[in-house]
């Protein structure tokens, strides 16, 4: 089930970007392979680009529900009546821990938006949404611990959404709950974030997912909720285990 799992990620856009209503891309895999989710949660799946992913899962998921292997890994049939000429009808709307040592360590990384080579993917840490960012906020505004925030890095095109778990400082640090108001509006959902326009990434923590830098060296890698897929660059000041914190954040790589 795993490399179905594999599969089913590798055909999402992978821009974790939340529209579906999971954080992550490989969380709505996982949704969609319980039968939870459906493919058409995805508007990013919907695109004119994605066609031949969306076909591609299409098909994949209705062999999945016709194999005795699927009908043994969840007995709900109820999309196995899905065919092409009920075309109106969804057919795929708990989770599996797909962790580092399940991930293929020795995979190319390489950004979606520029096709830079990275050095690895960074991971939330355990139990977490997000990987962290702290931020430098400039403008003038009270924020407090807990408060949700909307802003745009310096250098980056995307809104952010996230909340501030902790400040110290001055610096704020945050999980991030996705740029996906911005694909689905949500009014309601929208007014509890205070905007406080561009916000300076300083720093990333994480868990590396494939060979762990010492620490000084400069780095390339991707952020797992980055919806851009867009490879960073920084300096480790810190490694623990495959924990590691990375200053000096830039989106400038060459």
């Amino acid at each position: 089930m795993e490399n179905i799992l594999r599969k089913v990620m590798d055909l999402l856009p992978g821009y974790n970007c939340g529209a579906c209503n999971y954080p992550k891309c490989d969380l709505f895999a996982e949704e969609l392979l319980k039968k939870n989710a459906f493919l058409e949660d995805c508007p990013i799946l919907l695109r004119e680009d994605f066609n031949k992913n969306f076909k591609e899962l299409k098909d994949l998921i209705i062999k999945l529900n016709e194999s005795e292997k699927y009908n043994k890994y969840n007995d709900d049939n109820k999309y196995n009546n899905y065919n092409d000429d009920n075309k109106d009808n969804k057919y795929t709307k708990n989770t599996i821990n797909y962790n580092n040592d399940n991930k293929d360590k020795n995979k190319e990384v390489i950004g979606i938006i520029d096709g830079y080579r990275g050095d690895f993917i960074l991971d939330p840490l355990p139990g977490e949404s997000s990987c962290r960012e702290t931020l430098m906020i400039p403008k003038k505004i009270t924020l407090n611990v807990g408060d949700h925030i909307q802003y745009r890095p310096l250098g980056c095109p995307i809104p952010h959404f996230a909340k501030i778990i902790q400040e110290k400082d001055g610096l704020y640090v945050v999980h991030i709950d996705g740029p996906c108001h911005r694909i689905r509006y949500d009014e309601d959902l929208i007014k509890k974030y205070k905007n406080v326009g561009i916000a300076i990434v300083l720093a990333f923590e994480g868990i590396v997912v494939g060979r762990v830098p010492e620490v000084g060296h400069t780095v390339k890698f991707i952020p797992n909720h980055c919806m851009m897929q867009k490879v960073h660059s920084g300096v480790v000041v810190e490694v623990e285990g495959k924990r590691i914190y990375i200053e000096g954040i830039d989106l400038k790589v060459f």
